[in-house]
């Protein structure tokens, strides 16, 4: 009997949170707004979170998560500024400036800013005061949704995973706070000990939603990969997880560059990339929302002749009596170029990129053809890439079916995915 209760209490984690997803998030100091725009799109698919567990920023918003403010966190981000997380002094503030790439400094500059680090910390006050106005720990505690953190217990030189019932009652900022204490901010002091970002020991700290018995986990990486990273990762592999890893295509800010116009950039991209990492957009450089050969469909809609006049754009022969059977062989060879099940929609997507047209919008596919015939006809086509792909035929082929065919009508639910990335751009409609 003793036994069977043990293995029990053992179970009762995989039992309370095996029908959901434990959401992991990373830390990534300024780009945390990126975990927000994925949150989001979490919440657009569906998805119920059983479970959120964060490193240093990730921290921050995993408590967001769990207490369930979407609107309340997307207005933090929004409005987020170097003024709202930290008060540098002018010294610091160039170390800063270097750290995120900038130029304007000098040997002085950055020593000075250095001895100020040592000496004194950055002032992360603001921090605190934001987080006071963004968390509720009594609704953390009272959620539905599991939450945990990490940090990393300088005092006694080891790391501490800490599961919501693991914090003294009272002391959630502090414990976000020192899991957030990135290296040169002022210590953050518990109980007489000192603790720093635990983003040294764990980043991802994806041992923590398998701990809990989750074996579908959501792992929202904006930042480095520590080593026990990479064991949690095999960890979750042996235990037959399904790890799903989504990751900004372009870094807009550095960790320590608060500023608000990058921030709605990694927003925007944060619920791009998760709608993609779950297979509704399509696309290395844009994001397009498709789910058919839309454009056999188009080729398909044409009259035999203009079937006949479409071919003869992409191919030398002389013989187009059966220009079915020639669409389905070009489709073929794009597809054996490309390696890809959506041949047209790779080929529409690197014209995209070579008439660089705006990247980061949820498109339809009437919208993409659109942007590529307008970019078109504003600057011409330069493409000076060397391929086995005539890509100046193969614009001619899409605007010849864009301009002879009707583009079917957008997938359902895209209206309402495209209405929610307005608002994350600010565009209420």
């Amino acid at each position: 009997m003793k036994r069977l209760l043990i293995v029990f209490v053992f179970m009762i984690p995989l039992m309370l949170y095996s029908r959901s997803v434990g959401l992991v998030l990373s830390g990534g100091g300024a780009k945390g707004g990126y975990e927000i725009g994925a949150w989001k799109a979490l919440l657009d698919l569906g998805i119920e979170i059983g479970g959120v567990y964060g490193a240093s920023v990730g921290s921050l918003n995993a408590a967001a998560v769990a207490q369930g403010d979407f609107d309340k966190a997307l207005n933090l981000w929004r409005n987020i500024s170097e003024e709202s997380v930290m008060k540098p002094t002018e010294a610091q503030k160039k170390l800063i400036e270097a750290y995120g790439g900038g130029a304007n400094w000098s040997l002085g500059e950055l020593y000075q800013g250095a001895l100020d680090v040592i000496n004194q910390g950055i002032d992360v006050t603001p921090l605190k005061e934001l987080l006071h106005s963004l968390i509720s720990e009594d609704a953390v505690r009272s959620s539905s949704i599991d939450f945990g953190l990490v940090t990393f217990n300088l005092t006694d030189l080891r790391p501490e995973m800490l599961f919501i019932e693991d914090i003294p009652q009272g002391s959630l900022i502090e414990y976000i706070m020192a899991s957030a204490n990135f290296p040169g901010f002022r210590t953050v002091v518990i109980d007489g000990k000192a603790f720093v970002d635990g983003g040294v020991y764990s980043n991802q700290p994806v041992e923590m939603a398998l701990e809990r018995g989750f074996r579908e986990i959501i792992l929202v990486d904006i930042g480095r990969i520590a080593l026990r990273d990479r064991i949690a990762k095999l960890q979750a592999f042996l235990a037959d997880a399904n790890l799903i890893h989504i990751r900004p295509r372009v870094m807009y800010v550095s960790t320590l560059d608060f500023d608000a116009e990058e921030t709605r950039l990694q927003i925007e991209e944060g619920y791009l990339d998760t709608l993609a990492a779950f297979g509704l957009l399509k696309g290395e450089y844009t994001y397009i929302f498709e789910d058919r050969d839309v454009f056999k469909d188009m080729f398909d809609s044409l009259s035999h002749d203009e079937k006949i006049a479409a071919i003869e754009i992409v191919s030398d022969l002389q013989d187009c009596d059966d220009p079915d059977r020639l669409y389905s062989e070009l489709l073929s060879s794009l597809g054996k170029i490309y390696k890809s099940d959506d041949p047209m929609i790779a080929l529409v997507d690197r014209l995209a990129s070579i008439l660089e047209i705006p990247s980061l919008v949820l498109y339809s596919m009437g919208e993409v053809l659109d942007e590529i015939k307008k970019a078109y006809a504003d600057k011409g086509f330069q493409n000076q890439e060397v391929s086995p792909i005539p890509y100046g035929k193969m614009l001619d082929f899409v605007l010849f079916l864009h301009d002879n065919s009707e583009v079917p009508s957008p997938p359902a639910k895209f209206e309402m995915f495209k209405s929610s990335f307005m608002i994350l751009e600010g565009v209420e409609e």
